[in-house]
């Protein structure tokens, strides 16, 4: 009797585990819900998060970004494609891009790649530009939505409004460099 309730003791422990890896750690969030905790977050106004629910391209049903009033010092955005084949189209774009500037031009920093997020802490250098960023934040795709999170300008006061953004939204953080 004792080891039968140790193995579905086991048994339970490993379906929990499973449930969770599933899960994926990256919960999807509306637009609405997007723009009501950037707003709390970074303390602005409304009117200071640009939405639209039209764009430039036919597999965007809509995308809403805060840039604050320095466009080199945040960059917040959701995209809302109009399946999860077009997110998951375009976030792997994202990640064969950044694959392409460490193999090519460089990575200098800490960065993890996963099924739905990037995160990185990083100097990235540009060769066709001959620019150096130092990028912080990440890239999380929930369904059919893209969400980016990040900073341009190296200093720990920016990564640290990054990583409050990062906690409200309830996703993994980078690690710093």
């Amino acid at each position: 009797m004792k080891n039968l309730k140790g193995i579905i003791s086991a048994v339970l422990v490993a379906v929990m585990a499973l449930s969770l890896c599933a899960c994926g750690g990256v919960k999807e969030i509306s637009v609405k819900d997007f723009k009501s905790t950037i707003k709390d977050v970074m303390d602005c106004d409304k009117e200071d998060i640009y939405e639209t629910d039209s764009a430039y391209y036919d597999y965007i049903d809509s995308y809403a970004y805060y840039m604050g009033e320095d466009s080199d010092k945040y960059e917040i955005r959701i995209t809302e494609y109009e399946d999860e084949e077009a997110a998951q189209y375009n976030f792997d774009e994202i990640i064969n891009q950044m694959d392409f500037i460490k193999k090519h031009d460089g990575i200098e920093g800490k960065y993890k790649t996963a099924k739905n997020y990037y995160v990185i802490d990083a100097e990235v250098e540009y060769d066709y530009d001959a620019d150096t960023v130092k990028l912080y934040g990440g890239v999380y795709i929930a369904k059919n939505y893209i969400i980016s999170v990040s900073t341009s300008t190296g200093k720990d006061k920016d990564k640290d409004v990054i990583d409050d953004v990062i906690k409200a939204l309830g996703y993994s953080k980078p690690s710093r460099a």
